[in-house]
């Protein structure tokens, strides 16, 4: 009987010691990650869209919006607009290259229709997950991550507008391809 006391009295100082240990470990640190964003890329209204520059490998694309709306062009404009930024962060380094920035896989101009102001995009690689492309806007210093799905939905409005024969692929604009670094 007084080995149960005695193993009961044991057992009720451990519980009680790893209580006040456990007490006296701080809560870890918070870990410090890139900034999740759910920002607009191009944060306009669809009416607020002059032209469209697309360049690729093959070329360049200008899209005007200054007739009546095609079905290609509005399904083009909407995914400008809805294309949603999913992190920003600083680079480590300042070499951009290792983003896809040297060769990009498309470089999106949009210019407001009162002409005053433009915004230009690079697209680079896709990140190592695969569901997002990395991005970089002219004059700003982050990179961004865009979901893949933007890059898709853009190249089938594209596919769309030349295979309608609405818009032509204009080669003057690809001299216009540079890269931030």
């Amino acid at each position: 009987m007084k080995s149960n006391i005695l193993l009961g009295f044991v057992a009720l100082s451990l519980v009680l010691l790893a209580y006040i240990d456990r007490r006296a470990v701080p809560p870890p640190a918070p870990v410090a990650t890139p900034e999740e964003s759910s920002e607009p890329l191009f944060s306009l209204q669809p009416e607020e869209i002059d032209v469209i520059r697309v360049l690729d490998a093959r070329g360049c694309v200008v899209v005007r919006q200054e007739k009546a709306i095609l079905p290609y062009v509005k399904e083009l404009v909407d995914r400008l607009v809805q294309a949603r930024v999913v992190r920003r962060f600083s680079p480590i380094s300042l070499a951009l290259s290792s983003y896809g920035f040297t060769h990009p896989v498309r470089r999106v101009e949009v210019t407001w229709a009162n002409g005053t102001q433009s915004r230009s995009v690079i697209l680079g690689d896709l990140n190592p997950v695969g569901n997002a492309v990395y991005a970089y806007v002219d004059g700003e210093s982050d990179v961004l991550l865009v979901g893949s799905y933007f890059l898709t939905s853009v190249d089938m409005a594209l596919q769309g507008l030349c295979a309608k024969g609405d818009i032509a692929s204009d080669p003057s604009c690809a001299s216009e391809a540079t890269s931030p670094d």
